[in-house]
Parts: structure tokens; C-alpha cells; sequence
């Protein structure tokens, strides 16, 4: 149990429990008298370093967008939260519950994380989590630093819980003024934000719907980033080039820009055609033009009918097929 003590905005003390995580950023400590809330206290540094700009940014999301407050899947900034001499510390918000996507991105761990789990089942938190994202969208908000980290998962619901939202773009509609998310990972990032310091960077749909590709290409792929191959640099080096190794008319087995070693072709074989059309379009073709990714409307048509294809058993549910799909009757048109 934490000794700590905060006040809120009405200069209430608030006594903290146990510390339940942190990062470079600061640490997250449960609320003693309700450990389903949690406060983030910045750490001291990252307050001398741009302490007002994130409390502008945090008094945006509860005062200017706090209808995101009440969104069950959203941990949003709720109160600001301020130390004994008034000075500014962070934020409450509502605790998350799940498992990292990293876990179930994994070729090992998702059979610990997600011991029931299927296709269907990854399918599913997919669609969740598009449905969340385009709610932030309508709204002008975009996530920015999407990684496999940001995303809690529910192993028993399959329903997802988006953390690490003070890192989002965020636009003040009274005033126009927009604050970027200055944090992302090259492997993650269009390449039209490669070499930009990403605190200048305006976000967009765009460049949500590349990092949010790679992220589902790695859920629904055990893991492997998209951009890996045989020779030919790394995953940055290939997103750069736009050198996506999947589908007709690549590398043979063994060769320079080919798939690596492991069950990826058989994995990708059992993918619908719809749902590698739309990776192709993305990752490949969409590379070099922003406008020809896939659209996240796309993405749900083409998630739910690989759903209902596989609760039909036309394609497997199984995490780890076997054997590559053969040609079915719902689906001659083979990449």
C-alpha cells in the first residue's frame, strides 16, 4: 500500500493503494478507496520538460471531449490531480482490465494469455477494437502511437480497452488548436512520418489506418510484423520500400525478399481473400499513397465475413493450421 496522497480539484485528499504500473512517463497507482480508479502522477523530469503543455492537453480531453469520460473501453483522463502545494501531478481515469496484444501476438504466449482462444475469437477483438478507433475518429481524435502495448484485450469477452490515451492527438474545438502525439515506432509508422519528430507530426486517418494494419496483420499472424523477409534489411528498412512479401507474383521460398522461415504462408492462406486484399492494398500499394489504404468500414465488412466463413467452417478457426487452405467453393480467387 502506497503512503502517497493527492488532491483532486476540489482540494479533497485522495490516499493511494499500490502501485499497479508505469513507464517513462510516470507511474499508475490504484485509488485506495476505489481500486477501480487510477491515478497517473508524471514523473518529475517529464513535468519540468513539458508539464504545461500536458496539462493543456489533459484539461482538453475532460473539459472539451468529456463525453469519452462514460465510453466503457476508453481510458480517458477523468479529474486533474495536484499535490499538497497545488502544483499539478496527472490525471484519474477508470482502470483497464486485460491482457496486452503482445500476448496474444505471440507464437507462444497467447496459449497462457488466451488458453480458449481461436481465430474467431482474435477476429472478434479486432472488429471490437475497430468499433472503439471509429469512435475516436468521428471525433477528430487520433491514436497515433498504436502498437501491440497500448491494447488490453479481456481473454473471457474478448472485448478491448484502449490505454494510454494522454499520448493521443487531440484537437480543442473551441480554439483549433491541436496537440500532437509525440511518441511512435518507426516499424509502426507510415513512412510519411518517417524522420519527423513526431511532437510535429499532424496525424490522420491515414496514418492511423497503416500502424492499425500492421497491428491486426500481427494479431492475426502470431506475432510476425508484416515487413519481415528473407534478406533485405529490416521491418523499417522493407516498410520504407514498401517490400511486403505476401501475395502473388513475390519471392519463392528461400529467396532474397521472400517469407522467412515458419507457418507464415500456411497462416496466410487461410485468410479470406477480402481480408489479404485489403492488407495488400494497405501495406503494400498504400505505402506510397495514403489515400488507397484501407478504410476501417472496409476492414469490418471483410473481418465479419472471415468470421461468419469460419463459423461455417469454409476457412479454419484454428490458431495454427496444419496445412495450407486449398481452394474451397467460396473462395476460387486464391493470393
Amino acid at each position: 500500500m502506497s503512503d502517497l496522497i493527492i488532491y483532486d480539484e476540489h482540494r479533497q485528499p485522495r490516499k493511494l493503494g499500490d502501485k499497479v504500473g508505469g513507464g517513462g512517463q510516470g507511474n499508475i497507482y490504484a485509488l485506495a478507496e476505489n481500486p477501480n480508479i487510477v491515478v497517473k502522477i508524471f514523473n518529475q523530469e517529464k513535468l519540468k520538460e513539458r508539464g504545461h503543455e500536458l496539462r493543456e492537453k489533459v484539461f482538453v480531453q475532460i473539459r472539451v471531449l468529456e463525453d469519452l469520460i462514460k465510453s466503457p473501453y476508453v481510458t480517458w483522463p477523468q479529474i486533474e490531480i495536484f499535490d499538497s502545494n497545488d502544483q499539478w501531478m496527472g490525471y484519474a481515469m477508470k482502470r483497464a482490465k486485460g491482457i496486452p496484444l503482445s500476448n496474444l501476438a505471440h507464437p507462444m504466449l497467447y496459449l497462457k494469455y488466451f488458453p480458449n482462444i481461436d481465430r474467431k475469437g482474435i477476429v472478434q477483438i479486432l472488429l471490437h477494437l475497430l468499433d472503439t478507433i471509429d469512435i475516436l475518429h468521428k471525433k477528430g481524435i487520433y491514436l497515433g502511437d498504436i502498437n501491440l502495448g497500448n491494447f488490453l484485450a479481456d481473454p473471457s469477452t474478448f472485448k478491448v480497452y484502449l490505454i494510454d490515451t494522454d499520448s493521443y492527438q487531440v484537437k480543442n474545438a473551441r480554439t483549433s488548436q491541436i496537440y500532437p502525439c509525440p511518441v511512435g515506432r518507426p516499424e509502426m509508422t507510415p513512412v510519411e512520418h518517417h524522420g519527423q519528430d513526431f511532437g510535429q507530426v499532424v496525424r490522420t486517418v491515414e496514418s492511423d489506418l497503416f500502424s492499425l494494419a500492421i497491428l491486426m496483420f500481427q494479431c492475426l499472424m502470431l506475432g510476425q510484423h508484416p515487413y519481415s523477409q528473407v534478406g533485405g534489411g529490416n521491418p523499417v528498412e522493407n516498410l520504407r520500400k514498401g517490400n511486403f512479401p505476401y501475395g502473388k507474383g513475390n519471392a519463392r521460398p528461400g529467396e532474397m525478399g521472400s517469407l522467412p522461415p515458419g507457418p507464415w504462408y500456411i497462416i496466410w492462406s487461410h485468410l479470406t481473400f477480402n481480408v489479404k486484399s485489403l492488407f495488400i492494398r494497405t501495406l503494400k500499394d498504400g505505402v506510397g499513397d495514403p489515400s488507397s489504404r484501407a478504410s476501417l468500414a472496409e476492414w469490418r465488412d471483410a473481418l465479419q465475413k472471415y468470421y461468419f466463413a469460419m463459423h461455417r467452417d469454409y476457412n479454419t478457426s484454428e490458431i495454427r493450421p496444419a496445412e495450407p487452405k486449398t481452394s474451397r467453393d467460396n473462395e476460387e480467387r486464391t493470393i
